[in-house]
C-alpha cells in the first residue's frame, strides 16, 4: 500500500515551490477539488492547476502552506492541518487587501488511489 500521508507532502511540497509539472504527475485528471469555504469547485486536474498558476504568478506569488500542525491518515485519506500564508498583490476577498499578509488554517482532505494519485481534495479555511 502506498504511504498517503508521503504522497500528500509529496503534493504540498510540489505545491509551494511551484512545481505545476509535479503536481500535473501527481494529480489524476478528473480530479474532485472543492474549497468549500470559497465556494471553488472543479472537476478537472488542468483547471485547477491553471488557476494554481495564476494564484502563484500574479495574486500570490510567495504562498505557501507551512509545515502541517496535524496530518491524520484513514485508509486512503489524509487530513492535514497547516497554515496557509502569503502576502496579496491584488485585493483577494477572504485573503486580503493588496499588499496585506494573510495566515488562514486550512484543513485538507485528500484521498488517493492505490498508485498514490490525488483523486479528490477537499480544503476548509
Amino acid at each position: 500500500m502506498v504511504d498517503v500521508a508521503a504522497a500528500a507532502e509529496a503534493l504540498i511540497r510540489a505545491y509551494n515551490a511551484k512545481d505545476f509539472d509535479a503536481m500535473e504527475r501527481m494529480i489524476a485528471p478528473d480530479l474532485d477539488f472543492a474549497h468549500f469555504n470559497r465556494a471553488f469547485v472543479m472537476t478537472s486536474r488542468d483547471a485547477l492547476l491553471g488557476v494554481l498558476r495564476d494564484f502563484a504568478g500574479s495574486y500570490v506569488p510567495d504562498r505557501h502552506f507551512e509545515a502541517p500542525e496535524r496530518v491524520t491518515v484513514a485508509g486512503d485519506i489524509v487530513v492535514r492541518e497547516a497554515w496557509y500564508v502569503g502576502t496579496a498583490r491584488v485585493d483577494l476577498p477572504g485573503f486580503g487587501a493588496a499588499g496585506e499578509a494573510f495566515r488562514l488554517k486550512f484543513c485538507s482532505v485528500m484521498r488517493f488511489d492505490p498508485a498514490g494519485i490525488l483523486v479528490e481534495w477537499k480544503d476548509h479555511g
